[in-house]
């Protein structure tokens, strides 16, 4: 059965997630109908040329129930929003960073069933991460609904708890965030030894890019492939020593646990 969604908010998640069920291979027999709410039209133009997607500008426009109602929304407007739908018969899903599966039921129904989820932005090419979390009993239909809206976009995790969402939120919801900036860091050293902007770029892209799928198709741990590229002496592990002088790794996990705070704080 080809879903119906009702997607509140086309923010950065919500308009890659948009742009990734769009343009699944089988999209026009997973997803029958797209209504966007958002409150300005040019967030959804883009994805007004496919006949499935209309715009609507508030809730009370939604006259239909949606089989599914995802809430791409920032943490605290969605007090504000929710009570709008409580008349709905759908299954919620909430991509929303922080806010616990408890606040939702302060709005929607107890027995709704409600879905957090948190997925990243290469959603969009359908390799990213989506994190999952209900404590919801749910039917066979609602588990075949969610894999229809999810499978495919990339990496499932199903996680036990609320606080295993805020620090998965930490490591892959803001790490794609993390990896462009050493991307952009990468590029700006290449120009510095003198490579123009476009070459400086395209070196940085590619050598993230490579070493990433080497180590994902590999069956060997990534600390053992930096060592099969690190010989004693040499030019890559003069650059690892500076990088564990300046303790590298203590400022990532020091970013990681900065942003599972934050997901902490906003669940308050």
């Amino acid at each position: 059965m080809a879903l119906k969604v009702a997607l509140v908010g086309c923010g950065a998640i919500g308009s890659a997630l948009l742009q990734g069920w769009l343009s699944l291979a089988d999209s026009s027999e997973r997803f029958e109908k797209f209504w966007v709410i958002a409150p300005h039209r040019e967030k959804v133009e883009p994805f007004l040329t496919d006949t499935r997607v209309q715009w609507l500008i508030s809730a009370e426009e939604l006259h239909l129930t949606p089989d599914i109602i995802v809430f791409a929304l920032k943490p605290y407007v969605l007090e504000g929003i929710l009570p709008f739908y409580t008349t709905h018969k759908s299954l919620f899903i909430s991509v929303a960073a922080g806010k616990p599966l408890s606040f939702y039921h302060e709005f929607l129904s107890p027995s709704a069933p409600l879905i957090r989820a948190m997925p990243n932005t290469p959603v969009i090419i359908h390799q990213g991460v989506i994190g999952l979390l209900t404590m919801t009993d749910l039917t066979e239909q609602q588990k075949g609904m969610i894999a229809t809206c999810f499978q495919g976009l990339g990496l499932c995790v199903w996680v036990n708890s609320d606080d295993e969402l805020d620090k998965l939120t930490a490591i892959s919801g803001s790490g794609p965030a993390y990896v462009f900036a050493m991307i952009e860091a990468l590029a700006k050293s290449a120009e510095s030894l003198g490579f123009d902007p476009k070459t400086a770029l395209d070196l940085a892209l590619h050598t993230f890019l490579g070493a990433s799928y080497y180590a994902q198709q590999s069956e060997e741990h990534p600390s053992l492939l930096r060592q099969g590229v690190t010989s004693p002496g040499g030019t890559t592990a003069a650059a690892l020593r500076v990088l564990e002088t300046g303790k590298v790794g203590n400022l990532i996990n020091d970013a990681i646990n900065a942003a599972y705070q934050r997901a902490r704080e906003l669940s308050e």
